[in-house]
């Protein structure tokens, strides 16, 4: 099979045909594609900043938005000198914000936790393949995390969906639980704020990638649980709202 659908980039169409030389098996790939399966899944890997992330159905596809959170997120960690810290990437399903830290501050302690063993044995394969020392704990946020650390880096991605919320189609083939959080669509972040406010360093950053409609509720809560922090809401590259970085202790 010779020519490109229209549904398919050129790059993705040249890795699929790579992966999948056998005409009939490019041909069965390619109509799953068309039926909304992600190519990603097919390919099974996306780049991500400066790492190859492999992925399958146990994890979130990274996104662009996520890539442009972490990168911000970097240019902060410089800015305020926190380049050798404790590091923690809460729900961190595929390790790609907690391996991308660790490339970058390869002296600090990055820890990813996540309550999906399916996704923390994915993170270690990624960890391995991407020759990074990261540690990945199993714990629920969401019922309360016993941590010995304490941390000045806090970065989150998690699960923030709307039930009712319009979705892209392919997303029905990404884990549930990292996209939909339930009732409460910021219990989250409500939960995490609560549990820095206690494992957090006096110098601190916590970041978080939010939905388009969240940031108001979000700073709410951020206010509520640090009155003396320094909030910034940064956009995406749509121009919505989407990325909350709190600033302890730091002007």
């Amino acid at each position: 099979m010779g020519n490109k659908p229209e549904f398919i980039s050129d790059l993705d169409f040249d890795l699929l045909k790579k992966k999948y030389p056998n005409s009939s098996d490019l041909e069965s790939t390619l109509d799953k594609i068309k039926n909304d399966y992600p190519v990603q899944y097919l390919i099974g890997n996306v780049e991500f900043l400066d790492s190859t992330i492999l992925v399958d159905e146990r994890v979130l596809i990274p996104r662009f938005e996520t890539e442009l959170f972490i990168d911000k997120l970097i240019t902060y960690i410089v800015q305020y000198g926190l380049i050798k810290t404790n590091i923690i990437d809460l729900c961190t399903g595929s390790g790609c914000i907690a391996i991308s830290l660790k490339k970058r501050f390869p002296d600090s302690l990055v820890v990813g936790l996540d309550k999906s063993v399916d996704a923390l044995d994915c993170a270690l394969e990624n960890s391995k393949y991407n020759d990074v020392d990261i540690i990945l704990k199993e714990g629920d946020i969401l019922n309360g995390l016993d941590l010995e650390e304490k941390f000045s880096i806090v970065v989150s991605n998690p699960p923030y969906v709307c039930a009712d919320e319009e979705v892209s189609p392919n997303t029905k083939y990404e884990p549930k639980m990292a996209l939909y959080p339930g009732k409460d669509d910021i219990i989250f972040y409500k939960k995490i704020l609560n549990w820095c406010t206690s494992s957090t360093l006096d110098k601190s950053i916590i970041a978080f990638e939010i939905g388009a409609t969240q940031a108001e509720q979000i700073v709410t809560e951020a206010e509520k649980s640090f009155p003396n922090a320094r909030i910034v809401v940064e956009k995406d590259y749509n121009g919505f709202d989407r990325f909350v970085y709190i600033f302890k202790g730091i002007e």
